[in-house]
């Protein structure tokens, strides 16, 4: 494990919060002194020297996580994010200097307070005998709310799994178009093992302001599991030894083979509870013809639902965003992921 510059991770946080004070005037920057956060002794110094990024993801400017490893704890930083809840097998930590230190200068997120706050505070006390760096509570205001939570025992498959989880206990904060229903089913998502979730997608959806998003990312959960399913099955037959993602891969590169989606989001759909599709189709505003095929119907209807919301097409167009009861949709739709997950993966 290489070891952390301390010197440079704090040139790093304050290099941030010079181009955002100095945007307009970044001459300003000169001669300004060595500067650095305090760090505790013991456990502090030793995460800031020693802890290494493993995985992150950047939301936006302001709302980040990572994972950090140091020795058998991983720690799971959130930037932006007010976790209302307890996440099972993390301990929320308090954040000192050397800890506030890694996250910063490595997610690099982008100060939330105002240029002359942060002028104030990092050039005060700089270039006389009486500095000894600053304290991690007048810096970490600054920025985005950062948190640290620890475990252990986690593997770095279930990564953007806790990504998801930390992200679906925030949401709940005003604003949130997702009712209590569809977050409870989320969360019930949450709780699968990463095979076939894409929960990194998952992470980005919960953020955006058109509900859509949602739906499209609970979609590509039932795409890579129809990918799964048919990729597991030829390395069962083949004795193949690779992941299912690898042989998925190896095929579209290779053979150009991929699933035709109306189909094969049929062929999924028939693994799909009943009530759960027509949840959809009443979300949609959709009645089932008499005599006609519930499985055959649902995929077509959610199929046409994809295809207005990524394609632009004449016939497209008379298609209304706001007659839709999202909520209730992606609701339908998470409870499809989940009973077709619990019929097709063998964990």
């Amino acid at each position: 494990m290489a070891l952390r510059n301390k010197k440079n991770a704090n040139r790093l946080v304050f290099e941030l919060l010079d181009r955002h004070s100095f945007s307009n005037d970044m001459s300003m920057q000169e001669n300004i002194g060595g500067r650095w956060i305090k760090s505790s002794e013991g456990l502090d110094h030793d995460r800031l020297v020693r802890a290494e990024l493993k995985a992150s993801i950047s939301i936006s400017p302001s709302i980040k996580l990572g994972r950090f490893d140091i020795d058998d704890c991983a720690l799971f930083c959130s930037i932006g994010l007010k976790p209302t809840t307890e996440i099972t097998d993390l301990a929320e930590e308090e954040v000192y200097g050397g800890m506030l230190t890694v996250v910063i200068s490595e997610l690099s997120p982008t100060p939330t307070a105002s240029t002359i706050e942060v002028q104030n505070l990092t050039q005060t006390g700089l270039n006389t005998a009486g500095y000894t760096g600053h304290d991690a509570h007048e810096i970490s205001p600054l920025f985005p709310e950062i948190k640290v939570f620890s475990g252990v025992d986690i593997s770095p498959e279930e990564n953007f799994r806790v990504f998801f989880l930390l992200c679906l206990a925030d949401i709940s904060r005003p604003g949130s178009w997702i009712d209590e229903d569809l977050k409870y089913n989320l969360e019930l998502i949450a709780e699968l093992s990463p095979i076939a979730i894409p929960y990194r997608i998952l992470c980005r959806a919960l953020f955006d302001t058109d509900p859509s998003s949602v739906f499209l990312a609970l979609y590509r959960s039932l795409e890579a599991l129809y990918a799964y399913s048919h990729a597991t099955k030829l390395i069962s037959e083949l004795s193949i030894k690779h992941s299912w993602g690898h042989v998925a891969q190896t095929l579209e590169e290779t053979l150009s083979w991929r699933p035709r989606e109306e189909p094969s989001l049929g062929a999924l759909l028939r693994h799909a509870v009943s009530q759960d599709l027509f949840m959809m189709l009443d979300a949609l505003g959709e009645k089932i013809p008499q005599n006609t095929d519930l499985i055959s119907y649902s995929a077509r209807k959610m199929y046409n639902l994809r295809n207005a919301l990524v394609h632009y097409r004449a016939f497209h167009q008379s298609f209304d965003p706001d007659k839709v009861d999202w909520n209730r949709l992606c609701q339908a739709t998470a409870l499809m992921v989940l009973h077709i997950y619990e019929s097709i993966v063998k964990t």
